[in-house]
């Protein structure tokens, strides 16, 4: 979801597989000069924060690339995901913080626009001021039906996109996205199938589904439902609900009817409004398993769900990072998933654009995979920059884990955490992880 995902298209120009890898000549010829990539640092992200009036980014066959390496984000600030934006904007800025302290010859531009959800056309329209201010690449949507509004959007304008939490298997195309969509966290065939397994390791064998009737929510309940039929558990009830819905007593009813002894909930801050029936039907949160779409959504004052068990892609971030994002943040997060994914997505952009010298969007797009595989391992933007500059080729394993990007953009290693709620505040916090390859 939020990775989720709560959402295509051909371009003119379809990019064979020499635009998305360099062979390590070409890479090793790139020795001669680090990239210079002079710009302004903007503080930016709010979501009326402009595109600046900055050079286009210009690409240079021999003296590197001039101009602003400007990175977009359009990420939830509004909506029923907007209680994750803040991580996902934490991270993205300390990247790009970590990336302009690297090199005083090396400046990023982070610019973030609120992507909305899917009952506004605001995705669409930060998109396209983004692509309009010249952006080299865009930190896409959080949601994946969100995702799905604006990728024939990006993908007609060549311009490469990472999203740090769409998980939408359908996403996967490269037909579709001639080689410049990719994420950073692992597609829900690996998210569902693992909160499966946990079900199943949990001793349970009459299980309930409520899940939202969109992209996430369909991808994830499938997953859910034929790896619990193949571990032999029974799936009850299987209820579809409209995104954004208020009123759940119907659904409820419907899901408790077969006294199941675990329910499997796939939403947003829909949970909201079900945890609130549930609790009216004095359900035992003890049995609740929740997705990332609706970990860390309830707080002090809502209905106390204290046991209930949540699946999230990616690792937890440590103790250091996440004093990190709260600095940046302003203010401790409520959440920090898809903060790590976010991170790396903003890193492995700017280290793509100094590898290639250059700013321009194809050039950072031949390569963004290079950088995450096959070469000196390297796990800060600093370390890898420093590499980079002596002609090393490098492989960044990142925060929220090694990448490894294969050529749909899919990452090839992932981890899927585990959380379970305590206390009447409703803190989750983080049990075990499992990882595993696609």
């Amino acid at each position: 979801m939020h990775h989720n995902s709560s959402g295509r298209t051909t371009s003119s120009e379809v990019q064979g597989s020499s635009s998305t890898t360099l062979s390590r000549g070409r890479k090793l010829a790139l020795k001669a000069a680090a990239a210079s990539l002079s710009v302004m640092v903007l503080a930016a992200c709010s979501s009326g924060s402009s595109g600046g009036t900055s050079a286009s980014p210009s690409d240079s066959a021999s003296g590197g690339a001039t101009g602003t390496l400007k990175i977009g984000a359009v990420f939830p600030q509004t909506g029923s995901l907007a209680l994750l934006g803040p991580a996902a904007i934490a991270g993205a800025k300390q990247a790009v913080d970590d990336a302009n302290a690297a090199s005083p010859s090396f400046k990023t531009d982070l610019i973030v626009k609120d992507s909305g959800d899917t009952t506004t056309d605001i995705a669409s329209s930060s998109t396209k001021a983004l692509l309009s201010s010249g952006v080299s690449a865009i930190l896409a949507p959080e949601s994946s039906a969100v995702v799905k509004t604006v990728f024939s959007q990006i993908t007609n304008a060549q311009v490469p996109f990472i999203t740090p939490a769409a998980t939408d298997p359908s996403l996967t195309n490269p037909n579709k996205s001639n080689g410049y969509f990719f994420r950073t966290v692992p597609s829900d065939i690996l998210q569902g199938q693992a909160l499966a397994q946990k079900i199943v390791s949990d001793g349970k064998k009459n299980v309930s589904i409520l899940y939202m009737n969109e992209a996430y929510g369909t991808g994830l309940n499938t997953q859910i439902v034929n790896t619990l039929k193949a571990n032999n558990v029974k799936v009850a009830a299987d209820v579809p609900f409209t995104p954004n819905s208020t009123n759940f007593n119907a659904e409820v009813s419907k899901v408790l009817a077969p006294k199941p002894d675990a329910l499997v909930v796939i939403s947003f801050d829909e949970i909201k409004s079900i945890a609130a029936a549930l609790q009216q039907n004095k359900f035992d949160f003890k049995n609740f398993y929740g997705t990332d779409g609706n970990n860390g959504i309830l707080g002090k004052g809502d209905p106390d769900i204290t046991g209930a068990q949540f699946s999230t892609p990616g690792v937890n971030p440590d103790a250091s990072f996440k004093a990190k994002l709260d600095k940046i943040n302003g203010k401790t997060l409520n959440s920090y998933s898809y903060a790590a994914e976010a991170y790396d997505a903003a890193t492995v952009v700017a280290l793509a654009a100094a590898q290639g010298k250059s700013t321009a969007p194809q050039g950072i797009q031949k390569n963004l995979i290079t950088v995450t595989k096959g070469g000196t391992k390297c796990t800060s933007f600093k370390a890898c920059y420093d590499l980079i500059q002596k002609g090393t080729d490098i492989d960044y394993d990142g925060v929220s884990g090694p990448i490894d990007w294969n050529e749909s953009g899919d990452v090839t290693k992932a981890s899927i955490s585990f959380y379970k709620t305590t206390g009447p505040d409703n803190k989750t916090v983080w049990v075990s992880q499992q990882t595993s390859s696609l």
